[in-house]
């Protein structure tokens, strides 16, 4: 009996995971600008909203996605089901998915200098500004 239940759990599974595309479901370029440049070789960190709000991005070892920079100061991300967004078709049915998705970098004490929020979903092809900002003499980081 425990044989046979094995094997029906694993045939449903396999049959489960048949009816599921996972792909790129969106993309977001991120373009980081500092001083009204852009800045190239710099790590954008990828934190999708779990309902917690921007507080997950407080420590960038909640991130679920990092891209550098290249020399135009773009970071590309690939929003994939089922991590990122639910996928877009589940056994022939089309599904529309939303989420919110934040986009930061940070100096080097670990410190957000920069966060983006976006409202991205399946189809997105977006492009986003994150400037960096230098903390001023007054602000006080301690």
């Amino acid at each position: 009996m425990k044989k046979f239940q094995l094997l029906l759990a694993a045939i449903v599974a396999v049959a489960m995971t048949s009816c599921v595309r996972f792909k790129t479901e969106a993309t977001v370029d991120v373009k980081v600008i500092k001083a009204g440049q852009p800045v190239a070789d710099v790590t954008v960190y990828k934190f999708k909203d779990n309902g917690l709000g921007e507080g997950t991005t407080l420590y960038k070892s909640n991130n679920s996605g990092t891209a550098k920079t290249d020399g135009a100061g773009v970071a590309h991300f690939n929003l994939k089901s089922p991590d990122d967004l639910d996928p877009s078709n589940v056994a022939g049915l089309e599904i529309d998915d939303k989420a919110t998705f934040y986009f930061c970098t940070y100096d080097s004490e670990d410190r957000r200098n920069s966060i983006v929020t976006v409202q991205a979903k399946t189809g997105d092809k977006l492009t986003v500004q994150l400037k960096m900002e230098e903390p001023s003499s007054d602000d006080a980081w301690d």
